[in-house]
């Protein structure tokens, strides 16, 4: 995570209760030299089905263009899915290299004026999403 602090603010941004937060950021980076804030479900909105989603708009004085939010729940940043970057979840195999793709990727998307666009040539999410409706439309 070293590597991406020189070229991001790295919010720790989660649907978890503030105490798990602390705990997940504290081992994640426990000199607290590289998570710049910690936002928890407090910041999320939640939907009447019990949902928990991250409305980028509150990090205020920064521009969605240079925002990229990493979930392994896309819901999490469907209002701004074109930031979004699906993960898979961790569930403790210690063979597991997402996060060092993860770190690829951003690496990547950093050279971009706008890091949706990176998002939208690698994932493709929009078009997912639309696709989805239009599937479900057809079923009706």
């Amino acid at each position: 995570m070293n590597t991406l602090k020189e070229h991001y603010e790295i919010i720790f941004f989660t649907a978890a209760n503030s105490d798990y937060a602390e705990a997940i950021a504290q081992e994640l980076d426990p000199e607290k030299k590289i998570v710049s804030y910690i936002l928890d479900r407090r910041f999320c909105l939640e939907t009447k089905n019990g949902f928990f989603i991250k409305d980028l708009r509150l990090l205020k004085n920064r521009q969605l263009k240079n925002i990229i939010i990493v979930d392994n729940l896309v819901h999490s940043f469907g209002f701004q899915i074109e930031n979004g970057v699906p993960i898979l979840e961790w569930n403790g195999n210690k063979k597991d290299v997402e996060l060092k793709y993860l770190i690829d990727y951003l690496l990547e998307a950093k050279n971009y004026d706008d890091v949706r666009e990176c998002n939208r040539e690698r994932f493709r999410l929009m078009e997912l999403s639309t696709l989805d409706v239009n599937n479900a439309l057809e079923l009706l």
